[in-house]
């Protein structure tokens, strides 16, 4: 897992994203979430960011990166 990580999470029945403790959202959907994430992480000049989506089970996916650009 990358250093920074901006992380997508549902809570409450809404989506939202935390960046360094930070909690953005609600967002209605994981897509709008994702994109919001993306968006954010990509103002970063790091290479080692990345935007994880985290499941209720607690499972995580990586679904962009700088370099692979996942999503």
């Amino acid at each position: 897992m990358s250093g920074q990580h901006f992380v997508v999470a549902a809570q409450d029945r809404a989506w939202h994203y935390s960046f360094k403790g930070a909690i953005t959202g609600p967002f209605e959907s994981r897509q709008e979430a994702v994109t919001a994430a993306i968006e954010q992480a990509s103002k970063i000049e790091d290479d080692d960011v990345e935007v994880v989506v985290r499941d209720a089970d607690l499972k995580t996916e990586t679904v962009w990166r700088p370099s692979g650009k996942l999503a």
